[in-house]
């Protein structure tokens, strides 16, 4: 008969509790208590690489919309507004266009404006309460053209002069633009 508090298989520890290990096998397992920063870094480094990505992709959505809105602009938009504008300055009209590529104080984002005038050249600097205008800016956030106009003439016409609405990029279209500056056209004619 084993006596009280003895080991009763030898194999298993010897007499001063240690196992054939080598571990001390009287104390109880102890996790490092520290060992939770490893987890807690290594959370942090996979959030980053995930937000590194996720920028990185985000970037390049944005790189991209500005790039397909200056193609638009330089094939479809510029075209119809050119078009447009020799053919008031042949009728007595005038305007100008103005572009902007963005990243200015006054101008944030990439923009495109045609001035219009009804009698002649534009007088002094345009300004949207006095003289028609189409302008599209592109909202590379949102990843959508941002359409304003006006068809104030010499403090007359329609009587409407700010932002209209969004556009989608396949909607810069020149059919599109030319019939929207015909109709600020007939208004400001009004």
């Amino acid at each position: 008969m084993g006596t009280q508090g003895s080991i009763s298989s030898p194999a298993a520890a010897d007499s001063a509790g240690r196992s054939n290990g080598g571990e001390d096998t009287r104390l109880p397992s102890v996790k490092d208590p520290l060992s939770e920063i490893d987890v807690i870094l290594a959370g942090v480094a996979a959030k980053d690489r995930e937000s590194v990505a996720r920028s990185a992709h985000e970037h390049d959505v944005r790189e991209e919309f500005l790039h397909e809105f200056q193609l638009r602009c330089e094939r479809e938009v510029r075209p119809a507004m050119e078009a447009v504008l020799a053919r008031l300055r042949s009728s007595g009209g005038g305007g100008l266009i103005e572009e902007h590529p963005g990243g200015e104080a006054r101008v944030s984002t990439p923009r495109l404006t045609l001035w219009m005038s009804l009698e002649g050249p534009l007088v002094g600097n345009p300004r949207p309460d006095r003289d028609p205008y189409l302008q599209l800016d592109a909202d590379v956030n949102a990843r959508e053209v941002q359409l304003s106009e006006g068809d104030m003439w010499q403090g007359a016409g329609g009587g409407h002069s700010g932002r209209m609405g969004e556009w989608q990029l396949s909607e810069l279209t020149g059919a599109r633009v030319s019939e929207e500056l015909l109709g600020i056209l007939r208004r400001a004619a009004q």
